[in-house]
C-alpha cells in the first residue's frame, strides 16, 4: 500500500515540475513577443523587466527544489513559507490543468497533493503542541440513523460504535486534543478562526481537503481521506490506526 502512495506523490511531483517548465516557457516566449514594442517606449525598460524575470524564474527554480527535496526525503531542506506557499496556490491548479491534458482524473490528482501536502507538513516542524492541534471532522462521519447532536459539541457522542467518531474521541482525549465536527467549509473556516490552532488534522474527501489546505494556509493542515464505502457525504469512515499514527508523529509528548 505505501509503495502506492509513495509512486502517486512521485507522480505529482514530476508533473509540478513539468508543470513549472511549461509556464517559464510560456512566460519566455510572451517576453520575446512584447519585447521589441517595450524598446519603443523606453530603451531600458526592457533589460529591467528581463532583470525582474529572471528573478522570478531563480526564486521559482530554487522554491520548487526545496519543495521536492523536502517532500521526497521528508528532512526541511531550508524550505520557507513562500515555497509551500508556491506549491499550495500556484503549482496545484497547474497540475491540474496538466493532469487533465494527459487524462489524469482531479481524484487521483487530489489525493496526490495531499499526500505531497502532508510529507511537507512532517518535514516542516514533526512536533506540536497538544494544546497547538485540533482534529477536524466531516459531519458525514457519523451514522445518519443517530439522533444525537455532534456539530454543537463532539462530546455529546455516546460512543455506541456505529461510527469511528467516538473511537476517534477515545484517542484525541489519550493526546488531550481537541475534536470538531464541521458540516461544512463556512463552519470549518469559522471554528480554525477561533481555534487559531498551528496544526489541524482534518479528516475529509480529497476535494475538501485540498480546498482546506489552500483556505487555512499558513497554518498547517495534515489531511487524511475519509473512506467512503456507501458513496460520497454518506456513513464514510475513517482509518483510526491513521489517525493514531499520524497524532504520534506530530504531537510533542
Amino acid at each position: 500500500m505505501s509503495n502506492n502512495k509513495n509512486i502517486t506523490k512521485y507522480q505529482f511531483l514530476l508533473l509540478s515540475v513539468i508543470g513549472l517548465i511549461i509556464l517559464m516557457a510560456v512566460i519566455t516566449g510572451l517576453w520575446y513577443f512584447i519585447s521589441p514594442r517595450l524598446h519603443e517606449f523606453n530603451e531600458t525598460l526592457p533589460f529591467f523587466l528581463l532583470s525582474a524575470l529572471r528573478i522570478f524564474f531563480v526564486i521559482l527554480i530554487i522554491g520548487t527544489v526545496l519543495v521536492l527535496l523536502t517532500s521526497i526525503f521528508e528532512k526541511n531542506f531550508l524550505i520557507a513559507n513562500f515555497a509551500v506557499k508556491l506549491f499550495i496556490k500556484i503549482v496545484y491548479p497547474i497540475v491540474i490543468f496538466l493532469g487533465s491534458i494527459l487524462g489524469m482524473s482531479k481524484a487521483e490528482l487530489g489525493e496526490s497533493f495531499i499526500k505531497v501536502n502532508d510529507s511537507l507538513v512532517r518535514a516542516l516542524k514533526p512536533k506540536y503542541k497538544a494544546e497547538d492541534v485540533i482534529i477536524l471532522l466531516p459531519h458525514c462521519l457519523q451514522d445518519t440513523d443517530c439522533p444525537i447532536r455532534i456539530t454543537v459539541d463532539v462530546k455529546n457522542c455516546k460512543n455506541c460504535g456505529k461510527c469511528t467518531i467516538g473511537k476517534i474521541l477515545e484517542i484525541a482525549n489519550q493526546y488531550n486534543i481537541s475534536v470538531f465536527v464541521a458540516t461544512g467549509g463556512t463552519l470549518a473556516r469559522r471554528i480554525i478562526a477561533e481555534q487559531k490552532p498551528k496544526l489541524i488534522v482534518a479528516v475529509a474527501c480529497y476535494r475538501d481537503l485540498v480546498s482546506g489546505i489552500q483556505d487555512a494556509f499558513p497554518i498547517k493542515t495534515f489531511g487524511i481521506i475519509n473512506e467512503r464505502p456507501f458513496g460520497p457525504c454518506v456513513n464514510t469512515t475513517v482509518s483510526i490506526k491513521e489517525i493514531k499514527s499520524t497524532l504520534k508523529k506530530v504531537i510533542k509528548h
